[in-house]
């Protein structure tokens, strides 16, 4: 008797523990199955990055949206083979192909394909190919959009024949004028590349007078998961700019649902649950009951006969001498 008893404690304390477990296995097996598909989808590992700085956000007072690249957001990053799976922004203007609220793709790269330093996510604004001379460029983006959208400060600069500064006009949500002075460029074909809410070109910066060449991008982006990417970004200390107070809000609201939710969930199937037993219960009892009256009452008991004490006979008189 006490073995079975043991037995049983035992299974006792192991059950919310075996639970524990099977949940916890559950929960593994579906975040590994979302990374997985993550890393279907993008071919490189890991297939997610966080924006550090504000250079590609779309507003000037600090404000996140989605839909757009902000300072704490997590993006997913595509492999890249060749420039032709790249559409820029002069592309895009023609194509009508748009990412994250303008004309053509972001990519993250590795500043002169240095793979110790901070990628760059920012938008490849035109495709320059390197002419056989060694002093000037050709951009098939051009060939075929109107005059009004570009200009080269010398005159005699063609599509294929680019020396001067070649001006872009109307880009980004600041409609501002884009300046790319390829007299100062590193002639080698690759991407010119701009932050959304900077100025400047990367290549007008002395550090980085070279093109983008194909070989130092990481990856183009894709998709969003906004405001997660602070968590990271606060515990390594590496916030290049203040993250958007509502971003932070949101971040706040999201993880309360996240771990309240389930709570809540849990709740409302429980009570569910209870509550449907208890309708069947009441049913079933009302039921019961209506069987009952169905039945016709039992016939009343027979009366039990008397039990009475036989009368002694009459004595007869006899004679008595």
């Amino acid at each position: 008797m006490s073995s079975e008893t043991g037995s049983q404690d035992t299974k006792k304390k192991l059950t919310p523990a075996l639970l524990f477990l099977r949940d916890a296995g559950i929960a593994l097996i579906f975040v590994a199955s979302i990374l997985l598909a993550m890393y279907a989808y993008t071919g490189l590992w890991p297939p997610l990055v966080v924006v550090e700085s504000d250079s590609m956000m779309h507003s000037e007072d600090n404000v996140s949206y989605v839909g757009v690249i902000d300072t704490g957001d997590l993006v997913l990053v595509k492999s890249v083979d060749s420039d032709s799976d790249v559409q820029t922004y002069m592309d895009g203007y023609a194509s009508g192909h748009r990412t994250y609220g303008d004309y053509g793709d972001v990519i993250i790269y590795n500043v002169n394909g240095n793979e110790l330093g901070t990628p760059i996510i920012h938008r490849a604004i035109i495709y320059l190919e390197a002419n056989a001379d060694g002093n000037s460029f050709r951009s098939e983006s051009l060939r075929y959009i109107d005059d009004d959208k570009w200009s080269t400060s010398d005159p005699s600069d063609t599509w294929d024949h680019l020396t001067s500064v070649l001006r872009i006009y109307e880009v980004g949500f600041q409609s501002e004028t884009v300046t790319i002075d390829t007299s100062r460029l590193v002639v080698a074909s690759g991407f010119i590349t701009k932050g959304d809410h900077n100025d400047n070109t990367d290549q007008s910066l002395p550090s980085r007078s070279t093109p983008v060449k194909v070989t130092w991008i990481v990856g183009k982006a894709r998709g969003e998961i906004p405001w997660f990417g602070l968590l990271k970004l606060w515990f390594t200390d590496s916030l290049g700019s203040d993250a958007p107070e509502n971003s932070v809000r949101n971040l706040w609201i999201s993880l309360a649902f996240i771990v309240i939710g389930p709570i809540l969930i849990d709740v409302f199937v429980t009570f569910k649950i209870r509550k449907k037993i208890a309708r069947k219960r009441e049913a079933a009892m009302r039921e019961y009951e209506a069987e009952q009256r169905k039945v016709p009452p039992p016939p009343p008991p027979e009366p039990e006969p008397s039990a009475q004490q036989p009368s002694e006979p009459p004595q007869t008189p006899g004679n008595t001498g």
